[in-house]
């Protein structure tokens, strides 16, 4: 099989299983595709050049390191596929203001199990427009980012020290944002709607207490199993911000409603098309 910088982890896993620990060998965030469920998740989103940025290595050094097992490629990717991709980045970059920075360090919040998506989130909403945010992490928050950029943000990320990741934030005009609405359910998909559409046909989960993944990879392992005219009900603290793209790619619908403090509910279904 023949590979490039654009080639979907996922494609790699499904030619030669071995992929899974040359990337695993090259940062420890990459360990998780040894989950079967989250690498369905997660292997099928990430490009090799993507996987090279978060684990903090040249492009052609993972290249070559799968080519040791057997991939081939069109052209020599050491060194070269690392000067092409950071030429398009530059042609491509949006310049950023970087006046005002204010910092999040987020490697607390990781060490306790939580996802620091809330605390991202709420820290830009609280944030001027002259500002930048500068987020703390020990890797590049690539789902994140790609998130934010459909918000209409501009990034970059720097490698002070080993260990240590600084992404910068901005809100940007130039960049072309995905409105809010987007990945919201159709205005008549409502919760009460699901209540009543799927009454008697819902199975229910509780994910309130599971540490972090174990939300997400619960629930997809669920749906995968749900018939075709059942709901899935979800009892969730929060709404699961890295779930919604997946769950929108394979084609389902969701409602939510929050009872209170750490207590939402989630309603997970897909709609016949005569509905």
């Amino acid at each position: 099989m023949k590979i490039g910088p654009g080639t979907k982890i996922s494609k790699l896993i499904d030619e030669n299983i071995d992929t899974i620990e040359v990337i695993a060998s090259i940062n420890k965030h990459f360990r998780k595709l040894k989950n079967p469920i989250l690498r369905k998740t997660l292997a099928r989103r990430v490009t090799i050049a993507e996987a090279a940025k978060i684990g903090g290595v040249p492009v052609g050094v993972m290249i070559e390191k799968l080519k040791a097992i057997g991939f081939e490629t069109d052209e020599d990717f050491h060194g070269a596929t690392d000067e092409k991709e950071n030429n398009r980045l530059i042609k491509n970059k949006i310049p950023m203001k970087k006046e005002k920075i204010v910092e999040l360090d987020v490697r607390p919040i990781l060490a306790g199990g939580v996802d620091p998506f809330k605390a991202i989130m709420e820290k830009l909403k609280t944030m001027n427009d002259d500002e930048t945010l500068r987020i703390v992490n020990t890797f590049e928050p690539i789902p994140l980012l790609n998130i934010l950029k459909k918000k209409g943000y501009v990034y970059e990320t720097e490698r002070p020290e080993a260990g240590v990741v600084h992404t910068y934030l901005e809100k940007s005009d130039m960049a072309s944002a995905e409105t809010e609405g987007e990945s919201i359910p159709e205005t008549e998909l409502t919760y009460e709607f699901a209540l009543e559409k799927y009454a008697g046909k819902m199975k229910e989960i509780d994910v309130r207490d599971l540490e972090m993944p174990m939300p997400m990879v619960t629930i997809l392992k669920e749906l995968e199993f749900l018939d075709e005219e059942e709901a899935l009900f979800v009892n969730h603290k929060k709404l699961p911000q890295y779930l919604l793209p997946e769950l929108k790619d394979r084609g389902y619908k969701w409602v939510s409603k929050e009872m209170g403090e750490g207590d939402l509910k989630l309603i997970i279904f897909k709609l016949c098309k005569r509905d």
